[in-house]
């Protein structure tokens, strides 16, 4: 095969996989396939024990950040952070049903109807009912939210700036290329399975090709 020709499938594979494919994203991409494969692959116990390792990485880093950002928000009398995470999640949401932001978050139905109706009652989120269905009702951020999220904003720049100091921007970036399939999927999957039992939710995951 010309590698003219390998480089364009090479891309093509990469741009279905990818929801912003740029040529610099493409080149880490690329580069990360090449790299030397375990000499002893398939030791189910070794693959679990390095995903184990790398949850407890990523999960003492956030649990780092929302330490930091529960402080923040506390130091400036904003509300929860909880209230942060939903509104910055409803902005890119636009318009849709308390459930599709209840699933965005990855929260309980009862839980995340607090949150919501909170910030329902505070003016930062308003509600009307859905043209489609009677039954739902469909939320947006109002211009109050959108002013509180900028100052949750500023202070969660801040945080950032804390937890990943002295990490250097292409470690940064290499590491979220590396990781947004994985997060991508998860999303995708976590949500579809949501409501079955952990049997049936191991077994749909783990049968899907990939």
């Amino acid at each position: 095969m010309k590698p003219i020709v390998q480089l364009v499938d090479e891309w093509t594979a990469f741009e279905a996989e990818s929801d912003q494919p740029s040529v610099e994203a493409f080149c880490r991409y690329y580069l990360q396939k090449q790299r030397p494969k375990p000499k002893h692959p398939g030791k189910k116990g070794e693959r679990i024990m390095n995903g184990a390792f790398l949850l407890k990485t990523v999960g003492r880093i956030m649990s780092a950040y929302s330490l930091y950002f529960r402080s923040a928000v506390a130091h400036i009398e904003a509300g929860p952070a909880e209230n942060f995470y939903y509104l910055n999640g409803l902005m890119h949401l636009g318009e849709v049903r308390k459930s599709d932001l209840i699933n965005h978050m990855f929260a309980e139905t009862t839980t995340g109807m607090e949150v919501i109706n909170r910030l329902i009652r505070q003016e930062e989120v308003e509600e009307r009912q859905s043209p489609d269905d009677k039954r739902a009702k469909l939320i947006k951020i109002t211009e109050k939210g959108l002013k509180a999220l900028d100052e949750y904003y500023k202070i969660s720049g801040k945080v950032v700036e804390m937890t990943f100091k002295d990490v250097a921007d292409d470690v940064l970036v290499d590491c979220y290329e590396m990781l947004k399939y994985c997060e991508q999927r998860n999303s995708v999957k976590a949500i579809e399975n949501k409501n079955k039992s952990f049997d049936r939710m191991y077994e749909d995951i783990m049968e899907e090709k990939g």
